[in-house]
């Protein structure tokens, strides 16, 4: 008796090699319908339609003509959850052994849709209801819904089958997740979240060594690739995205972000990418060793000179220069990360984050805030310099990408020092001014919270800052600006206060 497989696929790629396979080497018989019916007939492979096959009249949409009893019955006999198809008298089924099916990404009809009727017509019933089937009877049916698994199918037993529907129900979940957070859109609100993610792998452990982890596929991801072919641990991958969220703030110009153990330890902006970044090094030298640096720019072999001098985790770029790679390939340490994406992109792929807590999940939007020029103010007597506003918008964009409380301490587009995750506002000043030293001479201050105290000030005219960029709103506001314009120090104020746990 032939075996019998039922194929509607939206991806045809690699489908015609498949069918051709399951018809002369594995004697089944193929039912499909729509244009997978036409490939497969102008293939010349044996082919029957679905609607000749379940004597279906025509009348209707070819999602009527697929998920009618005929097919579904088939599908599904044989489950012990459907002996009711099997036991009905005189009703001959005939079964199916395969299902392969993969529908069209909701995402593609989203965006050649003109309007949510038209999302709502686009929406896939027959390939949902068929692959759920499927997956139901797997002790019976291999379900396909990847292209990648067709030849790994043919020979799947149980286990190997189970496998093949547990992706074929994170497929349909995945799908509807995707509907009803569209359909919630055009409500105006937002009353549930719905994520999905499809593991790409296990990693060699989490953050610590005792600590499981694993990577998973989310909607948006950046394209990148790892140049040298080192596996990236959870830690690397951690530090790589700091680096990258903050040179993408600096995406047209040449940028350098020195990471370690997932905070800034130096920025810096250059006329080259050599000078920005040993002014992005000078700034913490030691925490710079054994850390994860970021480019703006393709990675020439100046740089790679120096990073290969010392102890480097890895490093991400856009792209590195063909002697630069070279000079790495005895340097076992090292990852060279190319971000295939672009920097001016990179800022668009994360939409929100998520945190998982006891107490439930925290969302939020991704903190792409900008300086508003109509709150952007200078509170003082004293009026910044260009360069100095320059300076201040450069150390203000760092300060951001901190940890609460953060204080960076810039010049000439370096920064200077660079203090964080401290519990008081006035501790992170006094300690970014004290590594600063002498460096904090006419320099920026920029703090991501507001400026609660006097003692602020004060730090600051001691340590012979020129301009301090805070996001206002203090109770005390009118007192610092006060001591400021005693004391000749010019303020801007954002209104925009970038706190990050």
């Amino acid at each position: 008796m032939k075996r019998r497989a039922f194929i509607s696929v939206y991806d045809k790629a690699g489908l015609i090699d498949f069918a051709k396979n399951l018809v002369e080497k594995f004697e089944y018989e193929i039912v499909s319908g729509g244009d997978t019916y036409e490939l497969l007939k102008a293939a010349d492979i044996e082919v029957i339609n679905v609607s000749e096959f379940s004597n279906a009249s025509g009348l209707f949409s070819k999602d009527f003509d697929m998920i009618n009893e005929t097919i579904l019955a088939g599908i599904l006999k044989n489950n012990t959850d459907s002996h009711s198809f099997n036991e009905v008298e005189n009703l001959v089924i005939k079964s199916f052994d395969m299902v392969v099916v993969n529908i069209c990404p909701f995402e593609k009809l989203v965006l050649e849709a003109n309007n949510i009727e038209d999302v709502i017509n686009k929406i896939d019933i027959a390939g949902i209801a068929l692959l759920r089937a499927g997956a139901k009877n797997y002790k019976n049916v291999t379900v396909i819904t990847d292209k990648v698994d067709y030849y790994v199918a043919l020979n799947a037993n149980d286990f190997g089958r189970l496998k093949l529907a547990a992706k074929a129900f994170n497929t349909t979940a995945n799908y509807d997740r995707l509907v009803c957070s569209k359909l919630a859109e055009q409500t105006g609100e937002k009353p549930f979240k719905t994520f999905s993610f499809e593991k790409i792998k296990d990693m060699q452990c989490g953050e610590n060594s005792h600590q499981h982890g694993a990577i998973y596929k989310t909607d948006k991801m950046v394209d990148y690739e790892v140049v040298n072919g080192r596996e990236l641990t959870f830690n690397n991958i951690l530090n790589v995205t700091e680096a990258a969220n903050i040179v993408s703030e600096f995406y047209d110009v040449n940028s350098v972000s020195i990471i370690r153990h997932t905070k800034p330890c130096g920025v810096a902006l250059g006329r080259s990418l050599y000078d920005a970044y040993t002014k992005a090094f000078d700034c913490d030298p030691i925490s710079s060793f054994y850390g994860v640096m970021g480019f703006s720019k393709p990675v020439d072999i100046d740089v790679a000179k120096h990073l290969n001098s010392m102890a480097v985790e890895v490093v991400v770029a856009p792209d590195y220069d063909e002697e630069a790679v070279k000079l790495f390939e005895d340097n076992s340490e090292i990852k060279l990360v190319k971000l295939n994406t672009s920097l001016r992109d990179y800022r668009r792929l994360t939409g929100e984050e998520v945190i998982l807590t006891p107490f439930g999940a925290l969302v939020q939007d991704r903190n792409n805030s900008e300086l508003d020029k109509d709150k952007f103010e200078i509170v003082t007597r004293e009026k910044p310099t260009p360069e100095q506003i320059e300076d201040a918008v450069f150390a203000w964009k760092v300060v951001k990408h901190a940890k609460t409380n953060s204080v960076v301490i810039a010049r000439d587009f370096k920064t200077v020092a660079i203090s964080q995750g401290q519990t008081n506002v006035i501790s992170a000043v006094e300690s970014a001014l004290n590594y600063a030293c002498d460096g904090a001479k006419e320099a920026v201050l920029a703090s991501d919270a507001f400026l609660p105290a006097e003692d602020c000030i004060y730090s600051a005219v001691q340590a012979r800052i020129s301009l301090i960029i805070q996001p206002g709103g203090a109770i005390k506001d009118h007192k610092l600006i006060e001591l400021c314009d005693k004391y000749g120090i010019a303020m801007i104020t954002t209104g925009i206060r970038n706190y990050r746990q």
